[in-house]
């Protein structure tokens, strides 16, 4: 499975390029001055996309840094989330030029919470796997840290419920209410992923940096619990 987890993150980044031009090649360059407003318009919705897009490839490349190996389910989740992904240039053209805005919205949050859905899965399987490989192994931490990916996947599952709701019932303006929440969420990453290479610049392995979660989460707990 290393052969495969290896070959389809090559195809993974040619498809999440692939995408990424498409959607700016949608862009249409207006003719007169009148078009300009328009014109931002999709420029905005292009930044909105590039930013999920990117937020989808940086939580997949985090994900597969758990393992040198991928497991036939987590490829299965994989393989249908650049499916999803794919649709996004068809679902920004939507959002700008459909005369029924919620559909538009509908489509395009809805890509948005099945990719979300599928790498927060995909995070869960390839880190477990990597916890129950290490050879030191604690039952009690390892269950905070199983209620911990829980916890984390089910928040972001009920934020993304809760903008689209949002975008639905003000579809004017719901367009604009997208672009809040994935720059966040690029933020969070981003803080997150600095601590990583911190990590991993100061030689540590992601099993070790795992060990260092799952003691914390259960030193925080026996705290509460005091």
């Amino acid at each position: 499975m290393k052969l495969l987890k290896d070959r389809f993150d090559t195809l993974s980044d040619a498809i999440i390029a692939i995408v990424m031009t498409i959607l700016v090649l949608e862009i249409s360059i207006p003719s007169s001055m009148k078009g300009l407003p328009h014109l931002f318009e999709q420029v905005a919705l292009f930044l909105l996309s590039f930013i999920i897009i990117i937020n989808f490839w940086y939580r997949r490349f985090q994900a597969m840094r758990a393992t040198d190996k991928t497991t036939f389910r987590t490829f299965l989740m994989d393989v249908i989330a650049h499916a999803i992904l794919a649709l996004f240039p068809l679902a920004t053209k939507m959002l700008v030029e459909f005369d029924v805005r919620w559909v538009g919205i509908l489509f395009f949050g809805g890509i948005n919470l099945l990719t979300s859905v599928l790498v927060n899965c995909m995070t869960y399987e390839l880190a477990m796997k990597a916890v129950k490989n290490l050879p030191d192994k604690d039952e009690e931490a390892i269950q905070m840290f199983n209620d911990w990916l829980n916890r984390r996947a089910i928040g972001s599952l009920v934020a993304d419920i809760v903008l689209l709701a949002i975008s639905l019932c003000f579809n004017t303006i719901g367009v604009y209410i997208y672009i809040l929440m994935p720059l966040l969420e690029f933020i969070s990453n981003f803080r997150h992923g600095r601590a990583m290479e911190t990590a991993y610049q100061e030689g540590q392995s992601f099993q070790e940096i795992l060990k260092q979660r799952m003691s914390a989460d259960k030193n925080h707990s026996a705290s509460s619990s005091n």
